[in-house]
């Protein structure tokens, strides 16, 4: 055995001795040394190996080493006499002097004594451990440190040893936005619950290059730092987010937007700000303009033919009948509409509506009736002086009418208090939510199995690294025999010999082979394991925006709850249904100038009360 074979012989015993690594990865960094010696022609010491895999520590390594220091034995230093290792605190030792005890932040460590009552360990031993868990930042000065372990019996509470620093929170900024973003374009709600139709307020109007909005104010966070000298970034500030849509732009540091074009500047539901232009159409939506798809305000003198669809920033239209209408802002029928599929971004207002499917995220105004219609309003729905016949309404901010019903017509249903974006909302996050928690399981699934082939891997390397060391003992052996006088002269036990050398070799050549294809699987399973890491990262970014999505959906509903009111100023007929989120009433007879509402009367007890408007 040459003298480094002899030193790494004695490292290893030592390490696997002290349980710093396991008889399975010394064998596998064997393998490995010999590979580096095969390709390089340069010999690295096992020490290095082992720390270059990650297996050890550079303080691990340097203790080893002090010890091999010590005059040379064939057996392992027994653990009851080396100095430095013996008193170091190994995880699961149950003669460790001291536990170690990392707070779950990483922001102090606290020293305290494994058994009641035993005596301190040398302020060396302490600091030596403090080293090999790569604790370096904060630890108290080693006057503090040795008054502590001066006592004796050791003090039974923890002794914080290091004290990292905190990071600080910073504060965000706001939205200033330097534009009308609520103007009633519809009409002005009077005192006493009543609309001024005819005064609509000013429409807002900004030129090219104009600032619409900005960022203001906020203070950055400040990093910490860990007691292992990691920094510790500070909580993430939720900045409110400039988002823009057609006809705007964001400036270039990213904390203003701009007009784009000249027109009417917009804030859309979804916190988008853009600018609209007008599309003026002077007769009907038909056979001459076809369907409609302009991003700003479309103005039309006259109405829409059947089956014709338009999609726009918002409409200002005569009568709509049997048409398809998707607009992103506000729209305006100032004569009726009839069997047709709308969504509106922003508000409705029509004379009346009559069998119609409606989506509006803002409020929806109707002078006259509603007949025959399934609606879906997130804000008010106000039908003050007209009636609500045969229809399904679900409105967030509650229901404002003068007749609910007939004598013939089947009766209505109206939800009131109910958030349907936000139920929808939050069903989707729900689903992307569980669909990233099953796709993360099955990553991580997959890096249990290719761990469990690695594993495999290690010990049929470790099988061949004895494999070989026995070939190589073996052939040594021959080789030596045939050093002999005796063989020399003997032809035939020269050739036997040769031979055994030659099968030898040709079975070292194997295991090598062996070796390779195994290094080669497991760089393999590696760089797979990697990337199911690398996209388990990317979901968990995904799973964490998910969250937030929900929180904030969560935070908003709180902060805009709904009405679940009914206000009928006029007849409400029987059997019409009120549902609000907890409690349902069905109207047992004709009532008049009634308000229906659920109320809150314990906690978590509601009930559906009626009472008079009078």
């Amino acid at each position: 055995m040459s003298d480094n074979e002899r030193r790494d012989k004695l490292f290893g015993d030592i390490a696997v001795e002290k349980q710093m690594v396991t008889r399975e990865k010394l064998d596998r960094a064997l393998v490995i040394q010999r590979c580096i010696a095969n390709r390089t022609r340069v010999y690295m010491p096992i020490g290095s190996v082992l720390q270059k895999m990650g297996l050890l520590s550079e303080p691990q390594v340097e203790a080893i080493l002090s010890l091999q220091a010590a005059p040379v034995q064939e057996a392992p230093v027994p653990a009851a006499t080396a100095p430095a290792i013996e008193c170091q605190p190994v995880e699961g030792d149950p003669t460790a002097a001291v536990q170690l005890e990392v707070s779950p932040d990483k922001l102090t460590a606290a020293i305290s004594p494994a058994k009641a009552g035993q005596a301190p360990p040398p302020l060396d031993v302490v600091k030596l451990m403090l080293m090999e868990k790569e604790i370096a930042f904060g630890i108290v000065n080693d006057s503090l440190l040795a008054a502590h372990l001066s006592r004796n019996p050791m003090p039974a509470e923890p002794f914080v040893v290091a004290r990292g620093t905190p990071p600080v929170a910073g504060e965000p900024p706001e939205i200033r936005y330097y534009f009308d973003t609520n103007p009633l374009r519809i009409g002005t709600l009077l005192e006493d619950g009543t609309m001024d139709w005819k005064n609509r307020g000013d429409i807002p109007q900004v030129a090219v290059g104009d600032l619409l909005a900005e960022m203001v104010g906020g203070v950055p966070g400040k990093p910490g730092t860990s007691i292992f000298g990691l920094e510790i970034p500070p909580p993430r500030v939720k900045e409110p987010v400039l988002k823009f849509s057609k006809g705007a732009e964001r400036s270039e540091d990213g904390r203003q937007i701009l007009a784009k074009i000249k027109g009417t500047p917009k804030l859309g539901v979804d916190g988008r700000i853009g600018v609209f232009g007008v599309l003026p159409i002077d007769g009907d939506i038909g056979i001459e303009t076809g369907n409609i798809n302009f991003d700003g305000h479309i103005e039309v003198n006259g109405g829409i033919d059947n089956g014709y669809k338009v999609k726009g920033g918002s409409l200002s239209i005569k009568e709509i009948q049997n048409a398809e209408i998707e607009v992103s802002d506000d729209l305006v029928s100032y004569g009726g509409v009839y069997a047709s599929t709308i969504l509106v971004g922003g508000h409705l207002k029509a004379s009346h509506v009559h069998n119609c499917t409606l989506e509006v995220l803002g409020d929806l105004v109707v002078e006259k009736e509603i007949f025959g219609c399934t609606i879906l309003v997130n804000g008010r729905c106000m039908v003050d002086s007209g009636k609500i016949i045969a229809s399904k309404i679900t409105a967030k901010k509650g229901i404002t009418v003068k007749d609910i019903g007939t004598q013939a017509a089947r009766p209505s249903e109206l939800i009131v208090g109910v958030d349907f974006k936000f139920e929808r909302d939050m069903n989707a996050c729900k689903e992307q939510f569980a669909d990233l928690e099953r796709r993360k399981s099955e990553l991580a699934n997959a890096i249990v199995a290719l761990k469990g082939q690695i594993d495999k891997m290690d010990a049929e390397l470790g099988q061949v690294a004895q494999e070989q060391d026995g070939c190589m003992v073996q052939r040594r052996q021959l080789e030596e025999k045939l050093k002999a006088p005796e063989i020399a002269k003997n032809p035939e036990k020269r050739s036997l010999l040769d031979e055994l050398i030659a099968d030898l070799a040709a079975k070292y050549d194997a295991l090598d082979k062996r070796v390779q294809e195994l290094m080669s699987m497991d760089d393999v399973a590696r760089k797979q394991i990697s990337l199911h890491q690398s996209t388990i990262k990317e979901i968990e970014q995904q799973i964490a925006a998910t969250q937030e999505q929900i929180t904030l959906l969560e935070e908003a509903a709180k902060i805009d709850p709904g009405i679940p009111v009914v206000k009928a100023t006029g007849i409400v007929y029987a059997k019409t249904l009120v549902f609000g989120p907890h409690r349902k009433i069905l109207i047992p007879e004709d009532m008049r100038n009634v308000r229906i509402a659920e109320s809150e009367e314990e906690p978590k007890q509601y009930q559906m009360k009626i009472s008079s408007l009078r």
